[in-house]
């Protein structure tokens, strides 16, 4: 192996020695056994021949308290809103792993954690989504030249996209089951706008221009960081105006219970929804629904991801939810088509004759 490094003993143990970019590194075996020393040696070599090249004295030092800190930061430069969602999903890859160095981090290990946590009775989609928060940790360490090398990441197949949506009567029937009123304002500001929770429950009396009848979303309030409005047109007027009557001058917020801004209201909707006999509905299915409304009133999805504020259509579309109602009534539609078709007097081209 001479010209491509070597390995000689330090006392009992075999050290090697290998250069790159002229620069030379040593590095301990930490065995008594030449061959071991040899295998790393051939090791380090394949290394630096990747892309990446990282010390490894300094790579080895690297955990997955480490990996946590990149995504922490990440998200604060970004400004992400959901940095408390990705702790709390990330906490149990931090647990699993809190033991062990990212080096020594590999696909085994990684299918392992996998398959423990489905056994522990997570979702599917819920297992893929904290490896998604993993894999990001990885792809920011070796951006930053931290480490020279990732492992491979594998998802669970049969991920379920939630598709709970609300009819409109459905809809008057659980705002019925609310019990207060200002949490029913929001619950319907929510179905008629296909705005996130978040968004709405940040609602402000600066952001509403009564002149126009138009919320103005400032930049770094939505998920986007892009700003965005609202026309105030119908209901979405209508829970303006009842809201103005309880307008406080101590409170900023739109929806607020005795001057506090209504933080948490998933307790008084699940109560609703379970006595309306849809207990499985959640708050976020509001803005599915409403975006599935937008498509039933022939809003053009450019429309009605203005409004919603979605950034990309593939998310548009998953919420843009078709029902077995919807398909009957556009099989109809279609039969009803091909009998009009079949009415139509075929037209018979004459046949020119010849000279």
């Amino acid at each position: 192996m001479r010209g491509d490094g070597h390995v000689y003993q330090r006392g009992r143990i075999w050290w090697i020695v290998y250069s790159f970019r002229g620069k030379q590194y040593a590095e301990s075996s930490k065995s008594a056994d030449k061959r071991t020393a040899q295998k790393l040696l051939r090791q380090r070599l394949r290394q630096i021949n990747k892309p990446r090249f990282v010390n490894p004295a300094r790579e080895e030092k690297f955990t997955i308290g480490d990996l946590k800190q990149q995504l922490v930061d990440s998200y604060q430069r970004k400004q992400n809103r959901s940095t408390e969602t990705m702790l709390a999903c990330f906490a149990h890859v931090e647990k699993a792993f809190q033991f062990d160095r990212l080096v020594d981090i590999d696909t085994e290990k990684i299918r392992a954690y996998s398959a423990a946590r489905l056994k522990e009775g997570a979702a599917r989609g819920t297992v893929n989504q904290e490896l998604r928060y993993f894999k990001a940790g990885y792809r920011l360490m070796l951006k930053a030249k931290m480490i020279s090398d990732m492992p491979e990441f594998e998802f669970n197949a049969g991920e379920t996209v939630r598709e709970g949506f609300l009819t409109f009567a459905d809809f008057r029937a659980l705002l019925a089951e609310v019990k207060n009123s200002n949490t029913a304002d929001l619950i319907e500001f929510l179905y008629h706008s296909a705005w996130r929770s978040n968004e709405v429950k940040e609602l402000r009396w600066s952001w509403i221009d009564l002149a126009k009848n138009m919320v103005v979303l400032p930049e770094g309030k939505s998920k986007s960081k892009k700003p965005r409005t609202l026309p105030l047109v119908g209901t979405l007027l209508d829970i303006i105006e009842r809201r103005m009557k309880l307008r406080r001058l101590d409170c900023p917020f739109v929806f607020h219970r005795n001057g506090k801004q209504i933080r948490w209201f998933r307790n008084s909707f699940q109560s609703a929804a379970k006595t309306i006999g849809q207990s499985e509905l959640l708050p976020h299915d509001m803005r599915r629904s409403a975006v599935r409304n937008f498509r039933e009133a022939g809003l053009s999805e450019k429309a009605g991801m203005a409004l919603s504020g979605h950034a990309t259509r593939s998310v548009f579309d998953r919420y843009s939810i078709v029902s077995d109602e919807d398909k009957v009534a556009s099989m109809q539609r279609v039969q009803e088509w091909l009998k009009k078709q079949a009415k139509v007097r075929r037209v018979v081209p004459i046949k020119r004759e010849s000279a």
